[in-house]
């Protein structure tokens, strides 16, 4: 096993922002994660942990409002607030490494949007991972709905459901669906605002033809909450991309299959990211 060391920071910046990092004594890549919605990066701790024992080490922040950073919990004003937050950890993320790495980028669900976003030319990582990317949701406004709500926004964005976030389809793993429930860090109330946000994102900042690195992405052919099919299509504009779609999951496939999400992973880098293989990864 690798010499791993797993510790926490915080980010110098307002607001402040929780990173955990899973160090390797003598990595031969390194990637930054993005968790999903309602979660944080505690999540991932086990598949970090995997790849550091692999070689990589990983860096796992929590968005603005989730987890231990700062921020107005499930509410953003702007998307671009998330690719402005990655822009910065990137910087710290890339100027940390003691020689020079193979640096991924990666996400869950959401984390896989902000990855997405910000790998589109505000970051240069060596390559893009995405897990169930939130490209799509099956669920959508109308675009009259949607016209309004946005011109209602300043008005509306603070509304928030008397109901927590519904969790079903996220996974088929009882443990982690009862981990979220005790959780006192899972977000579970959402603004309206942020859904604005989301769906704005979704339909006006994806341009994954912008990319110019190769990219991973992995899906679900079961996926009840984004629509796999539509992500799937709009990722197959990409430069160098892979799609590929894993059976018996829900929505988070790294809760439902670790294992395979860790090794597929691996077998990508090896061989379509050039510095990695010459890393003999």
């Amino acid at each position: 096993m690798a010499n791993i060391t797993v510790y926490a920071q915080y980010i110098s910046q307002h607001p402040s922002l929780f990173v955990r990092t899973i160090d390797v004594r003598h990595p031969r890549a390194q990637m930054l994660f993005l968790h999903a919605s309602a979660v944080h990066s505690d999540f991932y701790l086990p598949m970090a942990i995997q790849l550091a024992e692999a070689g990589i080490r990983v860096w796992l922040p929590d968005l603005r409002g989730h987890g231990r950073s700062e921020g107005r919990r499930g509410h953003i004003g702007h998307f671009d607030t998330y690719r402005d937050d990655l822009v910065q950890i990137w910087d710290s993320f890339t100027s940390s490494a003691s020689q020079d790495l193979p640096s991924v980028l990666g996400g869950e669900s959401l984390g896989g949007l902000v990855a997405l976003l910000a790998a589109q030319g505000l970051v240069h990582p060596d390559g893009l991972f995405l897990v169930s990317p939130a490209l799509s949701l099956h669920f959508q406004l109308s675009p009259a709905t949607m016209g309004i709500l946005w011109r209602l926004k300043p008005v509306v964005a603070w509304i928030r459901p008397l109901k927590p976030l519904s969790m079903a389809g996220s996974t088929k793993s009882h443990e982690v669906m009862d981990l979220i429930a005790r959780d006192p860090l899972v977000n579970r109330y959402y603004s309206l605002g942020f859904l604005l946000n989301l769906l704005y994102a979704q339909h006006l900042l994806v341009h994954p033809e912008k990319l110019q690195c190769a990219s991973l992405a992995l899906f679900s052919h079961e996926d009840p909450i984004v629509d796999t099919r539509r992500s799937a299509e709009c990722m197959g504009k990409a430069f160098q991309h892979h799609t590929e779609f894993m059976d018996h999951t829900l929505h988070s496939l790294i809760a439902d299959a670790p294992d395979r999400v860790v090794a597929r992973f691996l077998q990508w880098s090896k061989d379509h990211l050039i510095n990695m293989t010459s890393a003999n990864f």
